[in-house]
């Protein structure tokens, strides 16, 4: 029942799906905005009437601004050992719900990287269901991925349904990311994140390294490569200054922007001087000589710092004052290399 639900919800996306591009990328400023009315309630004793509301609604399903995650944060969430709270994402249309610092940290470096698309909390279905790059433009099939109670049974480790209920609990991975290849094809990454200390603690496979070792098992029968992060890996600095340099802009405004005259004359301008004077008096040099405001010039170069286009390293604190170093390119690759490859 609950995989037809799911397949129909999905069918109804490809087939909005017409015009890919306009569907995707053009959706309006309002689409943004928190839609009015209650979402189905997400605390309480599951029941199989919450479970398939929560399903028709599209909870778990769909991609880019149609994307709601499986697990929310609301006023109700509370945790006195880890950040829970929201990070706002307007290139993709919706808010980013982490329920730690470290899926925070990761879904920043994820969108710095080049990531189509980032889903928090994306559901690991207990039944079998559509593969989860089912409903982007160019994805053949819908192919079909067994549930994690197969894969349960299969390893032997017994899966608990919600407490207090016979409904069985949908597991999450914490960020399923989006790469788009150069020639076009989309490919998935999945990514666990967890302190390294409690995901290799102990030789006992505790509930934690059970509920890993499924999603492992999970995403290798779904032909999806599986990274188990640990956020504190992560350089301090970089993730701070991805923090204050993400850009706040739509997608078709971040596109209308980049192809602009204004933002290829500040890089082009930058590029002069940026590394050889301090980014400040780079920039009122260049907004002088290009008539443009020293805020907006101040905005441009961040955004090309952001995208690499002026080649900054981030892992150092970014200090306007001082000349830009070179090193953001390079320690972009690695990352990718670490983070997101898939051979």
């Amino acid at each position: 029942m609950f995989a037809t639900l799911a397949g129909t919800r999905a069918q109804q996306a490809v087939d909005q799906l017409a015009a890919p591009d306009t569907r995707i990328f053009g959706f309006l400023p309002q689409d943004f905005l928190v839609k009015s009315g209650r979402p189905p309630p997400q605390t309480g004793r599951m029941t199989w009437t919450k479970l398939r509301r929560l399903i028709r609604e599209g909870y778990g399903q769909g991609h880019l601004h149609d994307y709601k995650p499986w697990l929310r944060v609301t006023k109700k969430d509370y945790s006195p050992v880890s950040n829970v709270g929201h990070l706002p994402s307007p290139e993709f249309g919706r808010h980013h719900h982490y329920r730690a610092r470290g899926e925070r940290n990761l879904t920043l470096v994820i969108k710095w990287l080049g990531g189509y698309d980032a889903r928090d909390q994306y559901p690991a279905w207990p039944w079998e269901h559509d593969h989860a790059l089912w409903g982007l433009p160019g994805v053949e099939g819908p192919r079909r991925v067994p549930g994690i109670q197969t894969i349960a049974a299969e390893a032997g480790i017994q899966l608990w349904p919600y407490p207090g209920s016979d409904v069985p609990y949908v597991a999450t991975i914490d960020l399923l990311s989006t790469w788009r290849h150069p020639d076009g094809f989309f490919y998935l990454v999945a990514h666990d994140c967890k302190p390294e200390e409690v995901a290799l603690a102990g030789e006992s496979l505790t509930r934690v390294k059970q509920r890993l070792l499924l999603l492992r098992r999970y995403c290798l029968a779904a032909d999806i490569p599986w990274k188990l992060s640990h956020p504190e890996r992560l350089p301090k600095e970089l993730v701070a200054n991805l923090d204050a340099l993400a850009p706040r802009f739509r997608a078709d405004q971040l596109r209308e922007i980049l192809a602009s005259w204004d933002y290829a004359a500040v890089v082009d301008a930058c590029l002069t001087w940026a590394y050889v004077e301090p980014l400040h008096g780079a920039a009122i040099r260049t907004s002088e000589r290009l008539g443009l405001g020293l805020q907006e010039v101040h905005s441009l170069a961040r955004l090309a710092i952001w995208r690499q286009d002026l080649d900054h390293d981030l892992s150092i604190p970014f200090e306007p004052w001082l000349p830009l170093t070179r090193g953001g390119v390079e320690l972009k690759k690695s990352l990718y290399s670490q983070w997101c490859v898939t051979e």
